[in-house]
């Protein structure tokens, strides 16, 4: 029985179903090449890696609520699923989701720190202090060129009047963060007029560009400041370690202004009545007259330690200026003096007796050099001597050999300067013979 062949709708139907099914939520890492922004707010690219690439589109409607956008030539983790186009069967990601490629680095590295933070007893509410309902006095961290930093002064704007403010500022962004931001808050809590409370703020971002309020510089300055703390860093859906660590966690940096001290109108309710008044002031003036007494009883023991320590510090100049005393400086100078020329003395009496013992050494080596040379030229001359001897032509007729010449006394070298008969005259070294060429033999050529 024939199988009735599938059109092409029902294959690409087909395919649809099991792609979308099978990666209806997944995550995919790769690079962005050929990024399009179409003017319906779209955002169309391609996801590639060494030996492969895929389709992707952002819709708009998910692109404006995206933190972080793909850029051309950078590396992301996407999330999202996979549709397939039926009209003409391709199929793409649509991306819902888009995060830098070292987040899920960052996620675990989170939560390691956090699991490490907690074990040292950062995050235990029993360590953490309530802030002051009304404070006088409130201390920011944050960069003075920040939004949030706009926004916390809006509110603090509804705040009372005499309310005061210090600012100490952080970048709060970057490799340069954690050591400025802990810096900040130590700084707020030495100056001589500290703050009754601490506002540690950031405007929102990714994960990236809050992390350095999870680096543990900033953590543990948080932990031991003696100022409560409380923390409006990004978004109410961002979390860092410095926000578990504060005192008072507030969703953002307006909230945390909200939180730090009550506005004007609800002062006003919170106002007493005459009655109350009265009972109110009474009560201030005992605090005051007992403060006065308290302050009284505290200067004089003040003064008292005061004058002792200076008692002892007179004594200790005196003592000082005993031993700066000029004839004790006169003497003890004359006494070093005369050690430094004893000392010199011996310095060059030992000096002169090096340089004789050290030029007499150089006088014998030099000696033996000289010596060492000659016997040296002495060998070679009389080994030339007796090469140039073996080399003479008397040695060389010694051996066997003899000097050919004619009638007239030139020298032969060759039969072809001899006929039959021609008298020749034999050098040896003991003497001359003459002979006569009765036969000329040549000899052939090799």
């Amino acid at each position: 029985m024939e199988t009735k062949p599938l059109s092409v709708t029902q294959l690409t139907a087909g395919i649809k179903q099991l792609l979308e099914q099978r990666y209806s939520s997944i995550d995919v890492a790769g690079e962005v090449s050929r990024l399009t922004r179409h003017t319906s707010g779209h955002i169309y690219f391609t996801i590639k890696d060494a030996h492969a690439s895929i389709s992707a589109v952002i819709w708009r409607s998910a692109a404006v609520r995206l933190k972080l956008l793909p850029t051309d030539g950078e590396q992301f983790v996407f999330t999202g699923h996979i549709s397939v186009y039926e009209p003409r069967g391709t199929y793409q990601l649509v991306v819902r989701k888009v995060e830098a490629a070292g987040a899920g680095q960052l996620a675990a590295e989170f939560e390691r720190r956090k699991a490490l933070f907690a074990e040292r007893g950062w995050f235990d509410p029993e360590r953490k202090t309530r802030p002051p309902k009304l404070p006088g006095h409130i201390g920011i961290v944050t960069s003075p060129t920040s939004a949030a930093f706009e926004d916390l002064k809006k509110v603090l704007a509804t705040r009372p009047a005499w309310l005061q403010l210090t600012l100490a500022p952080a970048v709060v962004q970057g490799d340069a963060a954690p050591a400025a931001i802990a810096k900040a808050i130590t700084r707020l809590n030495s100056i001589s007029s500290k703050p009754d409370l601490i506002l540690l703020v950031r405007g929102g971002g990714s994960m990236e560009d809050l992390w350095c309020f999870n680096d543990e510089l900033v953590v543990k300055a948080v932990v031991e400041s003696e100022i409560p703390i409380i923390s409006g860093i990004g978004h109410e859906i961002d979390t860092t370690l410095a926000d578990f660590a504060a005192d008072v966690r507030a969703a953002t940096p307006s909230n945390a202004a909200e939180l730090a001290s009550p506005d004007r109108d609800t002062l006003r309710q919170q106002l007493p009545k005459p009655s109350q008044l009265q009972h109110t002031w009474q009560r201030a003036q005992d605090s005051r007259h007992q403060h006065c007494e308290r302050s009284t009883i505290q200067l004089t023991a003040n003064f008292r330690h005061r004058i002792a320590s200076r008692h002892r510090l007179l004594t200790d100049i005196r003592q000082k200026l005993a031993l700066q005393e000029p004839q004790r400086q006169l003497r003890l100078r004359e006494q070093t003096l005369h050690r430094c020329q004893q000392h010199l003395t011996t310095f060059q009496l030992h000096g002169r007796n090096r340089q004789r013992q050290r030029l007499e050494q150089v006088r014998q080596q030099l000696n033996w050099l000289i010596e060492k040379q000659i016997e040296a030229s002495r060998q070679s001359i009389s080994s030339l001597t007796r090469e140039l001897h073996d080399l003479g032509p008397i040695q060389v007729l010694k051996r066997g050999y003899t000097i050919s010449m004619d009638a007239e006394g030139k020298l032969l070298t060759s039969a072809d300067q001899l006929a039959a008969g021609d008298r020749i005259d034999s050098r040896f070294h003991d003497g001359i013979a003459a002979t006569e060429a009765r036969k000329i033999s040549k000899d052939s050529p090799s």
